[in-house]
């Protein structure tokens, strides 16, 4: 099945347990490297702060054309005026979100095996996060790369591979089909995060051997 591709290529998860103070600046940082999308993905933070938090995040991906989602937090997603929200699997479902967000603004859902991307895309995700590929600090569960190819094989939505993935990896999730990836370590954690994303961009879009 040739499913259609996701709305961005280079997707930045943040949050402050990997950025910090500097969360900001990487975001800036992964945005002029190429990045088009941004997930802000906060478990705990206090809901002011982190409407704060999302607000000057959407100015920031709006100034680069890049899209803004929130992970979870519908409210947060509609008060900043985020593109959409990123539901973790054990969430609302996406029928639920959609009739809080409307029409207009996507909702990804997080799924971890065929079984579950095929019911998040028969209730209205507009795409999924299938992951993780890699093994990834605080996850127990590794799809890997030819169990990551079939979820997106089987589904009509688009499917965006995340999990571990660094540059090396990059080729490999593309020859299982994947337009996209999420990554959060591989820029995050990067010495220069702009230039990590612009390497990242530039294999997700280099001919394969």
């Amino acid at each position: 099945m040739n499913t259609p591709k996701p709305p961005f290529r280079l997707l930045f998860v943040g949050n402050h347990a990997d950025g910090g103070d500097r969360l900001l600046d990487i975001l800036e940082a992964a945005l002029r490297g190429g990045a088009d999308a941004f997930l802000l993905r906060e478990k705990s933070m206090a809901g002011g702060p982190l409407l704060a938090l999302a607000r000057e995040a959407r100015k920031r991906t709006a100034r680069a054309g890049a899209l803004f989602f929130v992970s979870d937090r519908i409210d947060t997603a509609l008060a900043s005026g985020a593109d959409g929200v990123q539901l973790p699997e054990n969430s609302f479902t996406p029928e639920e979100a959609r009739r809080l967000l409307g029409p207009e603004r996507r909702i990804g859902r997080s799924v971890h095996d065929p079984p579950g991307a095929r019911e998040a895309e028969r209730r209205g995700a507009d795409f999924v996060l299938a992951g993780p590929v890699f093994a990834t600090p605080g996850k127990e569960r590794v799809l890997g790369v030819r169990r990551a190819g079939e979820i997106r094989a089987a589904l009509g939505i688009p499917s965006v591979a995340i999990g571990g993935i660094d540059e090396a990896r990059v080729p490999e999730i593309r020859r299982a089909g994947f337009h996209a990836i999420a990554v959060v370590r591989a820029i995050a954690s990067a010495v220069d995060p702009e230039a990590a994303a612009r390497r990242l961009r530039a294999l997700l879009e280099a001919d394969l051997p």
